[in-house]
């Protein structure tokens, strides 16, 4: 087993890729600058005599905020931006594109590199709008952002995660097919 930071101290995320619904092969996500995962609360209070007694929080959601550069062909699949009923080499995005649903997935590594932390988000769909922002004679080239929301999936999960040196039974395909049936026992 790998010897790796113990204190979760996540340094560089890299190798996004993205499974759309229906689809065998995943495909690159693109160059990935930075991601954001937050997660939806809700929380429960037992109350007696009008007093707070417990209170336990529950995850209803995820939020995943992704900053980088996205392969063309993805981006439009994340959007639904398409040709339909368009002539040839026209795209267009408007109130009847409808991005695909999918899964996402993401190697992140500790600050000392010793080991790959496998993400993976398993039904992610978009959850704002196109924004473009191109500003001439700048030094970098502009990153775009998009935000992802994560519904839980068949097993009632958000997100999975494993290391590379642990799960060597489905860090094979982690990035090219994941499915979270395959995470499970006796499946």
């Amino acid at each position: 087993m790998a010897n790796r930071d113990t204190q979760f101290s996540y340094f560089r995320v890299t190798n996004g890729h993205m499974l759309f619904d229906g689809e065998e092969q995943a495909k690159k996500l693109g160059c990935t600058g930075e991601i954001e995962v937050e997660s939806e609360i809700k929380t429960i209070t037992k109350k007696c005599e009008g007093v707070d007694k417990e209170k336990r929080s529950q995850v209803v959601g995820q939020k995943i905020k992704f900053v980088g550069h996205i392969e063309r062909e993805v981006l439009n699949d994340i959007f639904g931006i398409n040709t339909n009923g368009l002539k040839k080499g026209v795209y267009a995005y408007g109130k009847n594109s409808l991005g695909k649903v999918g899964t996402l997935t993401w190697d992140a590594y500790d600050m000392m590199e010793t080991d790959v932390e496998l993400l993976a988000f398993p039904k992610v769909s978009v959850a704002s709008g196109l924004t473009l922002g191109i500003k001439n004679g700048e030094d970098e080239v502009a990153e775009i952002e998009v935000e992802f929301s994560v519904t839980e999936d068949d097993y009632g999960q958000f997100m999975y995660r494993a290391f590379k040196s642990e799960a060597t039974e489905v860090a094979e395909k982690w990035h090219t097919k994941f499915e979270s049936k395959n995470m499970q026992k006796g499946l």
